[in-house]
Formats: structure tokens, C-alpha cells, sequence
């Protein structure tokens, strides 16, 4: 909110942002609100229709998901970095050869230096249950900054490594 009271501008990185917090919170209606606050300033904004993809996949929505997250990448074919999204999306519907394939060398190099890319990584790799490399990519997402212990106890992404005596350790 003081974002985008001090800079009007901004209101969109605080439209997805303040969604992604509902998310967290299992507030998913409140986040598609922020998120349609977002697009009523900024209808093609990638960043406010990757969030709604990822809000619409937590409610169980995860064909739309899929085709939001095609959208943003044919028409914004560099950011290789949404890929690991898409891959837990895809291997959470059983197609693990087409998970596998975002999960490319380009979009590991990218995801070893960035706390989001790195825990989308996680996901992916738990939900086709890689244990190792799963453990890997959120061990370096929380090296990387990204704390949310509370969001990594409860994401059904992770339930597949949960109840190793790794997730506690970490």
C-alpha cells in the first residue's frame, strides 16, 4: 500500500506482490482482485498474469494455468526464467517429459542466482519426485534469501519431500 501511494506508478508490482501475500495466505480471491487492480492498469502485464496463473493453479484451475503461462512466453519469448513455473504445472498433470524439457540448462543457469526461479526449481523436481535434485534447488532458494518456511510447510508442491528429515534440517 505505501508502495503505491508513494509511487502511483508503481501500482501494478504492488498489485502482484500484495497477491502473491493473499496466496500465501490461501486468500485466493483476494488475490485475483489485486491481480485484476494490476491488470485494469496494465492489461498485458507478464508479471500480473504469472501470478494469476499461479493463483489459478493452488485452486485447482491447472489447465487455464498452463495456457496463461503459454501465452506469456509466446509472446515474450526471453523469459526463460517463468519455465520452472510452467514445468511444475505440467508435471503436476503427469507430463513429465514436457516438465522435464523447461527445466533446460538456460533456465538452471538462470534459476542458480534468483530465490524464485531457484524455489520453482524445488517444486518441479518434487512434484515429479526427484527427491535430490527437489532438495538441491530449495536448499539454494533459501540460500538465496527466500525464507517463507511457512509457505514451504504447507505448498502441495513440496508434499513429496516434506517428510524427509531434509525439509527440517533446511
Amino acid at each position: 500500500e505505501k508502495l503505491a501511494r508513494l509511487d502511483p506508478a508503481a501500482r501494478v508490482v504492488s498489485s502482484y506482490n500484495r497477491a502473491r501475500i493473499f496466496m500465501y495466505q490461501d486468500e485466493y480471491e483476494k488475490a485475483l482482485q489485486e491481480l485484476d487492480t494490476g491488470a485494469k492498469i496494465e492489461p498485458n502485464h507478464p508479471l500480473v498474469k504469472i501470478f494469476r496463473s499461479f493463483v489459478l493453479f493452488y485452486q485447482g484451475k491447472v489447465d487455464e494455468s498452463i495456457t496463461i503461462l503459454k501465452e506469456v512466453l509466446d509472446k515474450n519469448a526471453k523469459m526463460a526464467g517463468i519455465r520452472p513455473i510452467l514445468g511444475v504445472f505440467l508435471a503436476f498433470q503427469g507430463k513429465r517429459d514436457e516438465a522435464l524439457a523447461q527445466l533446460s540448462d538456460e533456465t538452471k543457469g538462470l534459476a542458480k542466482s534468483d530465490h524464485d526461479m531457484s524455489y520453482w526449481m524445488a517444486q518441479a523436481y518434487s512434484v515429479l519426485g526427484e527427491t535430490d535434485e527437489s532438495f538441491k534447488w530449495l536448499e539454494r532458494a533459501i540460500k538465496l534469501g527466500n525464507e517463507n518456511k511457512q509457505w514451504f510447510e504447507k505448498d502441495i508442491c513440496l508434499k513429496n519431500i516434506r517428510q524427509n528429515p531434509r525439509f527440517r534440517e533446511l
